[in-house]
């Protein structure tokens, strides 16, 4: 088993621990704790219903007023106050509404995260960060409220789909290329099952919480590590969010690859063996459509992202190192999308 990772915060201090399944039931039993846990996680672990919980179903549409109103009113009818001590159960979709309402409700109630998909697991589970998204903006509102403790158990991954774990490299595939740590070999043995998934998930963790205790609230550090989500994030939106957050970050990545090569030069052999990574992660799970790289949709929804400050930034890599480049020459963005959606399109 894994040791306890301990992240400092200037909020409060948190941890990551990794557990057995009979350990997240046992603080679910505990006094004052409610569960709040995904519809489909509840269906496949039908032990947790046993408990005091609230389920909730979720998708994209959570992360709104509506979706809001949806968990005020559990939180009102479970009378949850300040002394209620939440287990958060699901991937990222519910860890950002709920976090978001625990920020919030009674001004702040205490909350665990046990996240049970592999992007979560690999990445949103730390930072602290809880988000909704307003109208055609993605994750524009929110706050930083870390959780008590966040709780990884692989026995999570073992139901999850192949497109659901594939979609969860997304973030790793990320942390890989600004690590300068592409391997092929790597993606394939855990697509096939045969490499420890909790080592990479570990890695990555300790990878993030680096950064994050460099630059906790996103003032220069942290945002690197939004490579790759410019134009992902604009590909959920303009996708109507049939491309999930771990494909569409790997092909954000992709585009700002190419913009780098043609920016500062990254080297092309890199940026060919990233493609290769990207088809062996999306092969045969999604179908990309063309229209989903429309330039004219996909710039409205760049535009408006909240990472613009009334131009387009972009995080590209420079000597293999991540830097932020203001982007005036937009014909090279043209050219990155016609020339990562041909690379992709036979994927299908």
């Amino acid at each position: 088993m894994y040791s306890q990772i301990n992240i400092k915060s200037k909020i409060k201090d948190y941890s990551v621990n990794f557990v057995s399944l009979n350990e997240i039931y046992k603080l679910v039993d505990e006094d004052y704790h409610i569960a709040v846990i995904d519809k489909n996680v509840a269906d496949c672990f039908p032990k947790f219903l046993l408990g005091d919980l609230i389920v909730i179903e979720t998708n994209e549409d959570l992360k709104s007023w509506r979706g809001l109103e949806k968990i005020f009113d559990e939180f009102s009818a479970k009378k949850v106050n300040t002394q209620t001590k939440l287990v958060v159960i699901g991937g990222g979709v519910l860890q950002d509404a709920v976090g978001f309402c625990a920020s919030v409700y009674c001004r702040g109630i205490e909350y665990y995260l046990v996240p049970t998909t592999l992007l979560s697991q690999i990445d949103s589970c730390i930072g602290g960060k809880t988000s909704i998204n307003y109208g055609s903006r993605k994750n524009i509102l929110g706050t930083f409220y870390p959780p008590k403790e966040i709780l990884i158990c692989e026995d999570w991954l073992c139901g999850l789909s192949k497109e659901n774990f594939c979609s969860g490299l997304g973030e790793l595939f990320k942390f890989d290329i600004l690590r300068n740590k592409i391997q092929e070999s790597k993606v394939v043995e855990l697509i096939s099952g045969n490499e420890n998934v909790l080592h990479h998930i570990y890695e990555s963790l300790n990878y993030k919480i680096s950064i994050l205790e460099i630059d906790e609230f996103d003032k220069k550090e942290r945002k690197y590590l939004n490579f790759g989500h410019t134009f992902g994030h604009a590909l959920e939106i303009t996708s109507n969010y049939k491309l999930s957050h771990g494909y569409a970050v790997v092909i954000g990545c992709l585009i700002a690859l190419k913009i780098s090569v043609d920016f500062y030069n990254y080297d092309k052999e890199d940026f060919a063996l990233a493609l290769n990574l990207a088809k062996i992660i999306l092969k045969n799970t999604i179908n990309i459509e063309e229209n989903w790289f429309d330039y004219d949709s996909l710039m409205e929804c760049v535009k408006s992202d909240k990472k613009n400050t009334g131009f387009l930034n972009m995080v590209l890599l420079k000597d293999n190192k991540p830097v932020i480049q203001k982007i005036d020459d937009y014909s090279i963005i043209k050219e990155a999308l016609v020339n990562v959606y041909e690379a992709l399109r036979l994927c299908n």
